[in-house]
């Protein structure tokens, strides 16, 4: 999860002999007076965040005027069922202690996702629960490691404490599951490894593959962005292959989603044609027939969790020194009707094709 360091102090008379120009200069670009040429201002402002001042200038003033009236919640989706759901939980939760949840969407873009960390600041926000973007910029993490703040779902490597769901595990269940089925050509849909989560179940896919003696190297894979369009896009790029899957696990919950319709789109047959793994929630996928096989982890625990710890966070402050110890939610897999044997003949040609 790595180590988060501490944030220099930087003062007005630093900036100024840095850029040698005067300390008034300084403060009037800062905040934002047109008396500044705005190409000085805006070298200076580009100079005092570089430096880390900007952070240290809003840790100050939430430090000098704060409360718990008022937390963030940063996610990078509104549409993700397991945002959407732990949010309102999480406002549920947090409203009985008095304490109002600020919601902000990043849209997974690192540069929309500092300038929102920059309005909950001065917004004066007691701590923050996020779910940090893939690429999330170093100066965002400067300025989280100023606040009390939760991880969830992801991790971007600073120093805070954070709530995850345990995924290894259950994915490789799913593949050792298929392979029992005599399923050799699985395919796997997931989120990117430049994300925790999806670094952890690609692992557990890989380990069911070399536990069940399967190619690896085989292996038909697509990693995209979360969504329910990326879902879709991914089931059809690995079906419309020379050599489909005959086998398909999706590792996220809006994927599964898009993968599940673009399934029944196909008009193959579960499972007779293909058998098929989502992930999620089971009443995203309620009018599903046959039933699907799924893995699911606890959202409710997830939201409790977190607002738990958030609290914790907010008597505390933030991290110094050390490093938190992760919560974990154990995922777990369910079998349902959307797997069964591998088709006749599949097995067969695999073993022609290797020769």
């Amino acid at each position: 999860m790595g180590t988060r360091g501490r944030v220099t102090k930087v003062s007005v008379a630093d900036l100024a002999a840095e850029l040698e120009v005067s300390t008034a200069t300084i403060s009037r670009a800062l905040n934002g007076s047109p008396a500044v040429r705005p190409e000085l201002a805006q070298r200076i402002r580009e100079h005092a965040e570089a430096r880390g001042y900007v952070a240290n200038r809003m840790a100050r003033a939430l430090s000098a005027n704060v409360s718990r009236a008022f937390v963030g919640f940063v996610i990078p989706y509104v549409d993700t069922p397991a945002y959407s759901s732990v949010a309102a939980e999480c406002a549920r939760l947090l409203s009985a202690d008095g304490t109002q949840l600020i919601l902000t969407i990043t849209e997974n873009d690192p540069e929309r996702e500092l300038h929102q960390l920059k309005d909950l600041v001065a917004s004066r926000v007691a701590g923050l629960i996020i779910s940090p973007s893939t690429h999330i910029l170093e100066a965002s993490k400067q300025l989280l490691s100023n606040l009390p703040v939760v991880e969830f779902h992801r991790a971007c490597g600073i120093a805070a404490p954070g709530v995850f769901s345990e995924d290894e595990q259950a994915m490789s269940e799913a593949v050792l599951h298929l392979a029992a089925l005599g399923h050799t050509r699985i395919g796997y849909l997931g989120t990117p490894e430049a994300l925790s989560n999806g670094a952890a179940r690609l692992r557990g896919i890989r380990r069911g593959l070399q536990l069940a003696g399967l190619d690896r190297g085989a292996l038909a894979m697509r990693l995209l962005e979360p969504t329910t369009e990326n879902g879709g896009r991914g089931v059809r790029d690995l079906l419309d292959g020379s050599r489909p899957p005959t086998a398909l696990i999706v590792g996220g919950g809006a994927l599964s989603i898009g993968a599940a319709r673009a399934v029944h789109e196909s008009g193959r047959r579960l499972p007779d044609e293909l058998s098929l793994v989502v992930y999620g929630h089971p009443s995203w996928f309620a009018l599903s027939d046959p039933p699907l096989t799924r893995i699911t982890v606890d959202y409710q625990d997830l939201a409790l969790r977190a607002a738990r710890l958030l609290g914790t966070v907010l008597d505390s402050g933030p991290a110094r020194g050390g490093e938190p110890e992760p919560q974990f939610v154990t995922a777990q897999l369910h079998l349902a009707g959307s797997t069964g044997p591998a088709p006749k003949g599949s097995q067969a040609s695999d073993r022609k094709s290797r020769r």
